[in-house]
């Protein structure tokens, strides 16, 4: 039961995705659909006193040179035993796309941070949502922002796999 006081997110983006949001009303789309992942996920109407005076900024810079390559942090602020504070840095990191392309067998379609993997066997692969914000899922599926839900699908399914290899 950590506290949340604040969470900042930047983004450099130098492909189409950086250009259009680098319009102020797309950019604004895109920064209450990354509050409202965290709203869902923190429910700070029933732990007032952990979230309920979260400060969240997201900051999307578009940069050319960049191109398809994202670079991205996050700065979080958080106060736990005895409310003392302290701080989560994190950095976006390739090897980690690396592992969901194998993983998935196919390319990411990439539409605003919504990951889309999809295999010619499996279509969309909910098993890899523990990977992302705000992850695709079967039509008519409830999208699950639990990560032990999350982490459990990933397990089942790589345990799956292994059995059949």
């Amino acid at each position: 039961m950590l506290g949340l006081n604040g969470w900042f997110s930047t983004n450099i983006l130098g492909n189409r995705d950086g250009e259009v949001l680098d319009d102020p009303g797309s950019f604004k789309t895109k920064e209450e659909s990354k509050l409202s992942v965290l709203e869902h996920i923190l429910q700070p109407e029933l732990y007032p006193e952990l979230y309920g005076d979260m400060y969240h900024k997201v900051r999307i810079n578009y940069y050319p040179p960049r191109g398809d390559n994202k670079e991205g942090w996050d700065n979080i602020d958080i106060f736990g035993w005895l409310g003392y504070p302290c701080r989560s840095k994190s950095i976006s990191c390739a090897v980690i796309r690396f592992w969901l392309r194998r993983l998935s067998r196919s390319r990411a379609a990439d539409g605003f941070g919504q990951a889309v993997f999809r295999s010619a066997q499996s279509g969309i692969q909910e098993w890899l949502s523990f990977y992302f914000k705000s992850p695709m899922t079967v039509p008519g599926s409830i999208r699950k922002h639990d990560l032990f839900i999350q982490l459990m699908k990933l397990k089942n399914t790589l345990r799956h796999l292994k059995a059949r290899n």
